[in-house]
């Protein structure tokens, strides 16, 4: 019993349960016209001329519709949902699959006109050659989207599921969304405002179109910042690069193609520099990745005391008259840095101050470590610009894993402060970054003369400690059998998308939520 539960549960399962009724009416049409005349003897012999004439006819039009009903399955299953859809990797859309069921029918209704009534099919076929002339004429919209729709699929300029731009006049009505259906007659698409547009086919035939998914699954956005001139060109690539690459996760903001930041051109009121990264379409939508690497671009500018250039005037009112630089000094840097950590933002200005003139500050290059698990270390770091990223090693279970990134104002580095001096994890640069170096002598100073900076320290690093735990257990869990996908029917009032639709449905498909 259970391996029948299986096999109904596979891939051959699936096909079995949506041909077995096709070929249950076709089998019960042919042998009631196969066995008609052992019918009539034993069961219809009492039965008048206009019933066994119903009977007859009935049987052999069955046969051909249900024949026909049988073939557009058979096609639909394994050429369509089979062989197509394998080697495009996509769904078939219902267009090509609605066009070969009207084909079949066709010919059974010609079959039907023909064999059953004998009847002249010559006749037929004038006659709706004058009707379709007219019926052309009227409907040649109609005709006209159908036929472009079925271009689209031969041509695949794109397919079910894919991101498109359908471009307008102006650049800010173009329409931007998601590929859901493709009928007839309309393409419909998915906004990133949750709105469904329905474009005519003809419409999307005739239109300019950017498919965001083609040839590669993912695309590039170009973001334009412009810094004054007082920021070294080599600072604010920095800044930017650290940004952007904070949000790589593999599934929005991708790693590979690298995200990259190049100085653009000289305006009159700043460099313009241009950040390019690349984003899954099916993860992120444009406009929320663009809103996500703004708002990281800005935090990492403004914790660095930068704030993007604007157009101005300035006018000096003696000969020699200078315009003085807005960026801040080092130490002015340094003990902003300070002030907007979590752990020595806490401590009064002057305390700041005097802490500021024992720093180190030290630049490292993308790539490199600061440190490494197991080494030694009798100091604490303060991130002031760029990203790091610290990787804790396991020995037990043979696992290494990331535990997360090191934004600017942020410090590591404190286990050694109050601990065994011994580093707990391995950080590196992701890119060129500055570091504040703080000594645990002085941090043990600070800490003497205030009972609340000592009990702050203490707890951050407990946290520490404690998020290196969690990390192990995480890796260390085993992973679960996979669960079993669920397939929920579609309800009958949301597959009507043309007349056909009973005749010939969609193949099952699993529910999935997308932003």
């Amino acid at each position: 019993m259970t391996d029948g539960v299986k096999i109904l549960d596979g891939k051959m399962g699936r096909v079995w349960m949506r041909m077995w009724f096709p070929l249950l009416v076709f089998s019960v049409f042919m042998i009631l016209l196969v066995g008609k005349d052992e019918l009539y003897s034993r069961f219809l012999a009492n039965f008048s001329g206009v019933g066994k004439v119903i009977f007859e006819y009935g049987s052999q039009i069955g046969v051909w519709l249900s024949g026909a009903f049988l073939a557009q399955r058979f096609f639909t299953v394994f050429v369509w949902d089979g062989v197509i859809a394998g080697i495009s990797g996509r769904p078939v859309p219902r267009l090509p699959k609605d066009f070969t069921g009207m084909l079949f029918f066709g010919i059974a209704g010609m079959g039907v006109v023909g064999t059953v009534f004998d009847k002249s099919i010559t006749g037929i076929w004038a006659t709706s050659g004058v009707f379709g002339i007219v019926l052309g004429i009227a409907l040649r919209n109609v005709i006209l989207d159908v036929f472009i729709g079925l271009s689209m699929h031969v041509e695949q300029s794109f397919r079910i599921g894919d991101w498109v731009m359908v471009h307008q006049n102006r650049r800010e009505t173009h329409i931007v969304g998601q590929v859901i259906e493709i009928n007839w007659r309309t393409t419909r698409l998915k906004t990133t405002e949750k709105n469904m547009i329905v474009v005519p086919n003809s419409k999307m035939g005739e239109a300019i179109l950017t498919n965001y998914m083609q040839p590669k699954p993912y695309f590039r956005i170009d973001l334009d910042f412009v810094l004054d001139y007082s920021v070294p060109p080599n600072r604010a690539i920095r800044l930017l690069e650290g940004a952007v690459k904070s949000l790589i996760d593999d599934t929005r903001i991708l790693g590979q193609p690298e995200p990259e930041v190049r100085l653009d051109q000289a305006l009159s009121y700043g460099q313009k520099y241009e950040v390019r990264f690349f984003i899954l379409p099916t993860g992120v939508s444009p406009k929320e990745s663009r809103h996500m690497v703004n708002r990281r671009v800005v935090e990492h500018l403004a914790s660095a005391g930068i704030s993007p250039a604007m157009e101005r005037e300035i006018v000096y009112l003696e000969k020699d008259s200078r315009f003085e630089e807005s960026d801040p000094g080092k130490d002015e840097r340094i003990r902003g840095t300070l002030c907007a950590n979590s752990l020595f933002g806490k401590l009064p200005e002057t305390e700041i101050n005097h802490l500021a003139g024992y720093v180190k500050l030290s630049e490292h290059k993308a790539g490199k470590s600061l440190f490494r698990q197991g080494n030694k270390g009798t100091s604490m770091f303060v991130l002031m610009e760029g990203l790091l990223c610290s990787e804790v090693e396991y020995q037990d279970i043979l696992v290494s894993t990331v535990n997360e990134s090191i934004q600017p104002t942020e410090h590591f580095g404190e286990e050694c402060v109050l601990g065994p001096n011994v580093r707990g994890a391995t950080v590196k640069a992701v890119t060129d970054c500055l570091v504040l170096e703080i000594s645990a002598k002085v941090v043990m100073e600070i800490a003497g003369r205030s009972g609340a900076f000592l009990t702050l320290l203490n707890q951050e690093t407990s946290l520490s400690k404690i998020k290196t735990m969690e990390g192990k257990h995480k890796v260390s869990k085993p992973s679960g059998s996979s669960a079993k996908k669920s397939r929920a029917k579609k309800p009958l009032s949301s597959s009507i998308q043309t007349f056909f639709t009973d005749l010939f449905p969609s193949p099952p498909t699993s529910k999935k939520e997308k932003l």
